[in-house]
């Protein structure tokens, strides 16, 4: 039990940012991203890739978005940098117990949307991954989003409620925009 615990919450730290169908949200607008934005886009996922390649984990927080981070400082009373360096410390914690065995982000599969509300360009894009802890693997595949805020792509894991409601929380534009959970399942 405890180890499907760690590897759950080893998928949702690293969601954001840690191939099979498309995770793909709701009945929001499809919309294209311009090749400018695209190559933004494909630039910040090659970062987050080498962060995980190298082993830096607790980096991947600086892919939340900043209104999150606020948010979930605000809803513990501590500050953004502290609500940080708390994250970072989780995060180097769970990974110091797990080997990432495979990774791969589905950009192929990526979707694009707008939010309801008209006011923002979204990408729904898989994050899949083979894990090992204690002798056993598992296979993730987690939905993330990634959109831009003031001009920098960000990207965080969506697929737990909790985080979908701290993200509509920050981002109301959000609101009404339903997320497909991800999958987990131990392999031999």
């Amino acid at each position: 039990m405890f180890t499907r615990l760690l590897m759950i919450a080893v998928v949702l730290a690293l969601g954001s940012g840690l191939a099979t169908a498309p995770a793909l949200a709701q009945d929001a607008s499809k919309a294209t991203l311009s090749a400018s934005d695209r190559a933004g886009l494909d630039a910040r996922i090659d970062q987050m890739s080498g962060m995980i390649e190298a082993g830096q984990f607790s980096a991947m927080i600086e892919f939340l978005p900043p209104k999150v981070l606020q948010t979930i400082a605000d809803t513990y009373g501590v500050t953004a940098d502290e609500a940080r360096e708390a994250s970072r410390q989780m995060v180097d914690e769970l990974m110091s117990q797990v080997t990432i065995v495979e990774y791969d982000v589905d950009l192929a599969g990526a979707e694009t949307f707008v939010t309801p509300d008209g006011s923002r360009q979204y990408v729904i894009l898989d994050l899949n991954m083979v894990m090992e802890t204690q002798g056993i693997r598992v296979k993730a595949v987690s939905p993330n989003l990634a959109f831009k805020d003031d001009g920098v792509w960000y990207i965080m894991d969506v697929n737990d409620p909790a985080q979908a409601a701290i993200l509509r929380q920050a981002y109301p534009e959000f609101e009404g925009v339903t997320f497909q959970p991800g999958t987990m399942e131990i392999i031999e």
